[in-house]
């Protein structure tokens, strides 16, 4: 069984590290083949993590200045209001079922052994300076978020510290940061709104580069990408590679000459797979990731990808899809596709389709639109989440 983290039950990272790694894989294969009994009653195989500890390549913590929860399990426990409210300081992940408190984590094993060492030289570094954490209830205070990536087959490292503004001096962070991880790329980003999310479109480089590179090992090729912190990437590089390698060999036995990649992102499936086929049509809305892939694709010397900048369901109402030699990979947000999306794609005659989804409740619900018109082949998931009820399914399907 996988070490139980100290703050198991309190954080909100992670629901199952209590339960054996196989059981995990069974409860989440149970679900996803519950979710997909009307479309699917064949065994579904499982990829486990190659990488049960330290699996992921990207995290968000916070800074929390919050009230004292005397008996955070006691919901019974009513405080004493003739005493005056106490305060401390918190960085980690939000504590379970809260949007306003933070765990000030001293142990995890999600993300890389170097963390807690980071963080507690963050921690000193703004008490020496004295410099507020943010309040998500006053909305006052300056240190908001931290985001970490690192390149788990290159070794390279950003940090990148959001802040509710820039008027303090960086100095002192970078060194503390430095203390940790001499070779870090680090950055400041500002994010001035209400929203408690890690905006870091506006970061600004105090250290190093404003990019890492990570690389996908796959059985015959080895593409290069660069990541910016706000670039979209497989949080566990390992399994990714596991998936990215079925996808790949699936599009060698179809032979496509066109692939759709559709919620492409930074078109992690079209550049992985661009060696095979003629053309690939990367479809994401998000012009950061498409200005990323249009950049990885020259790093990689690709030229037969086409990155456009557009919705799903807007792109297939202007373009008209080949329904010869053509594949379609779907790879949407949690919240599964638009409407118009499922039906302009359950409609367009493309010959295969590959639907990798984070979320088996909406795959369940894109499915009943799409296997109108198509049959599925096979059904295949990836645990990319160890310790978390999360799993990512592959549905191949083929045209009726």
């Amino acid at each position: 069984m996988t070490k139980i983290c100290k703050h198991f039950n309190f954080c909100g990272g992670c629901q199952n590290m209590d339960v054996a790694y196989e059981r995990q894989v069974n409860l989440k294969c149970g679900e996803v083949k519950g979710l997909l009994r009307p479309f699917w009653d064949k065994e579904i195989f499982v990829y486990e993590s190659p990488s049960k500890e330290f699996y992921r390549n990207k995290i968000e913590v916070g800074f929390c200045n919050q009230v004292v929860w005397e008996r955070p399990f006691d919901k019974k426990f009513k405080r004493d209001k003739t005493k005056p409210l106490e305060f401390e300081q918190a960085l980690g992940f939000k504590v379970k079922g809260c949007w306003d408190r933070a765990v000030d984590i001293q142990d995890c094993i999600i993300f890389e052994p170097y963390l807690i060492n980071l963080l507690n030289a963050v921690r000193a570094w703004a008490k020496e300076q004295n410099i507020a954490y943010y309040d998500q209830r006053k909305h006052t205070g300056v240190l908001r978020n931290i985001m970490l990536r690192c390149g788990k087959n290159t070794g390279d490292q950003m940090v990148v510290l959001i802040a509710a503004n820039d008027s303090f001096n960086t100095d002192g962070f970078v060194k503390a940061v430095e203390s940790v991880l001499p070779k870090a790329n680090i950055l400041l980003a500002v994010n001035d709104g209400l929203a408690d999310v890690a905006k870091t479109q506006n970061a600004k480089v105090l250290k190093g580069q404003s990019a890492i590179k990570e690389t996908i090992k796959l059985s015959d090729t080895e593409p290069v990408f660069t990541l910016s912190a706000q670039s979209f990437f497989q949080t566990n590089t390992f399994a990714a590679q596991l998936m990215y390698q079925r996808v790949r060999d699936i599009i060698k036995k179809i032979s496509p000459k066109i692939i759709y990649d559709f919620y492409g992102g930074a078109g992690s499936f079209s550049l992985t797979c661009a060696d095979l086929v003629e053309k690939s049509f990367c479809i994401e809305s998000v012009p950061e990731a498409v200005a990323d892939g249009a950049e990885n694709a020259k790093l990689n010397k690709i030229e037969n990808v086409s990155f456009v900048c557009d919705k799903v369901e807007d792109y297939v109402k202007k373009n008209k899809l080949s329904t010869r030699d053509s594949l379609i990979i779907l790879d949407p947000p949690r919240g599964g596709m638009h409407p118009a999306a499922e039906q302009a794609v359950a409609g367009s005659g493309v010959p295969y389709i590959v639907y990798i989804s984070c979320n088996p409740v909406t795959l369940a619900r894109d499915l009943e639109a799409i296997t109108k018109n198509y049959n599925i082949k096979n059904i295949e998931a990836f645990d990319f989440f160890p310790n978390t009820k999360h799993i990512e399914t592959l549905v191949e399907l083929e045209l009726k």
